[in-house]
């Protein structure tokens, strides 16, 4: 008896056509470089493949978040390498949407193999040209892309993919006849790469020398290595009643619970510091931040040193939750972020992966009125300014308002992933 199909999930299908669509109106700094169908199973196989402003993530980084939250989405933010980001929309059934994010596109400059053979475009060069003129600058992108990977003329999506780029570069005869001859079988790959080459010269497309880009990864490396590690950690964060604490408990209680420590981050400085008055605690520590912060880090470090080889570490909040003041709703002044902002991030180990309860603001102010909706809205935006400027290997960013069962499904299925190196 044949199995059914499951049906498609049209909140990821939502979320990617409303992400795409920012991109093609140019409200966010990001194209897609190939085109391919957004409806139905398909969009679980394979991955969508975009070229963007790497200077401007930080705005194409909200967009994803925007666009999920809108649709009750979670997702899965990758930074382990050095010219990738990936993003995972994550459907109820486990399965994942891939996204790729390039900062240039990537192409051979000979035939030869080698990694000073690959050159780039940026995205700049697409952003400077008419809309006839994008079309064919990815037309072209799509021949070098086929050379660069050796791809299979026959296979049904590259040959949807060439008749595409064929109808809309008949103005340019190089490449149209080089899309149309390698649909017809008459050109080879190396000949799509040079009637591609010769458009980019003729256009005076500037390349991004293959120097340039192995310096690049070198740095990317290198600032890597200088990092204030955080060994096995995994932290949780997410504004009061956003389902934090139900994430945490459901691992703590789950199949993997055994294989973690858990700790509050606040005893880190809590146990060693003296309290006195009759504030409320957390009053105090946001008064005290100039003398908590460098506490919890040196207390941090000393616990990854010394318990460091035990089981991984997950912790609930972290350095990020005490980089902003004025969280409450019945603060005297305005949410802002600490005074020594840009230090602290520098200097705050980078976790080996993070959760970030994911809950529309509105939501949460209902669940708990201790925070302004635009305080709520900041504190996100400082999370994913702190996910993009430490480069944390793997961040969920998981939904929590809508059923528990889902959102726990996926913080396990997020634990059990392979670790990033």
């Amino acid at each position: 008896m044949d199995t059914p199909a499951r049906p498609h999930s049209p909140d990821c299908a939502q979320a990617l056509g409303a992400f795409i669509e920012l991109g093609r109106t140019g409200r966010i700094p990001c194209v897609m470089l190939r085109p391919r169908d957004i409806h139905g199973d398909g969009i679980f196989q394979g991955d969508f493949d975009f070229l963007i402003d790497e200077a401007r993530f930080d705005e194409i980084l909200k967009a994803v978040f925007s666009v999920c939250q809108a649709a009750g989405v979670s997702f899965i933010l990758r930074q382990s390498a050095p010219f990738k980001r990936q993003v995972e929309l994550l459907d109820e059934h486990a399965r994942r949407v891939t996204l790729e994010f390039w900062p240039h596109a990537e192409l051979r400059t000979r035939s030869a193999g080698g990694r000073l053979s690959r050159a780039g475009v940026a995205y700049g060069a697409y952003e400077h040209l008419d809309a006839a003129g994008r079309e064919e600058l990815l037309a072209a992108l799509f021949l070098l892309h086929l050379h660069h990977k050796r791809k299979d003329l026959r296979a049904p999506l590259v040959r949807e993919r060439l008749a595409y780029f064929a109808e809309r570069t008949a103005g340019v005869a190089g490449l149209h006849d080089a899309l149309n001859g390698l649909l017809a079988g008459t050109l080879a790959l190396d000949d799509g790469h040079e009637a591609a080459s010769a458009f980019l010269r003729t256009r005076g497309i500037a390349l991004i020398p293959p120097m340039a880009i192995a310096l690049k990864r070198l740095a990317w490396r290198a600032r890597r290595a200088l990092h204030w590690p955080a060994g096995r950690t995994t932290a949780v964060v997410g504004p009061d009643g956003s389902g934090k604490t139900a994430l945490i408990d459901g691992i703590e209680s789950g199949p993997q619970g055994k294989r973690f420590r858990f700790r509050r981050f606040k005893r880190l400085f809590r146990k060693p510091l003296f309290y006195w008055g009759r504030e409320p605690r957390n009053v105090r520590d946001e008064k005290r931040l100039w003398l908590i912060l460098p506490v919890a880090w040196t207390a941090f470090s000393l616990l990854q040193l010394f318990t460091g080889w035990r089981k991984p570490l997950i912790l609930d909040r972290y350095f990020y939750d005490y980089f902003v003041r004025n969280v409450r709703l019945n603060s005297p002044e305005p949410f802002r972020r600490i005074a020594t902002y840009g230090l602290c991030s520098a200097l705050a180990p980078r976790p080996r992966q993070l959760i970030v309860a994911s809950c529309p603001p509105a939501i949460i102010h209902q669940r708990k009125q201790e925070m302004s909706q635009e305080a709520i809205v900041a504190l996100y935006e400082m999370y994913l300014d702190q996910v993009r400027r430490g480069r944390i290997p793997a961040t969920l960013f998981c939904y929590t308002g809508a059923r528990p069962e889902v959102s726990g499904r996926q913080v396990l299925l997020f634990l059990g992933d392979p670790e990033p190196a």
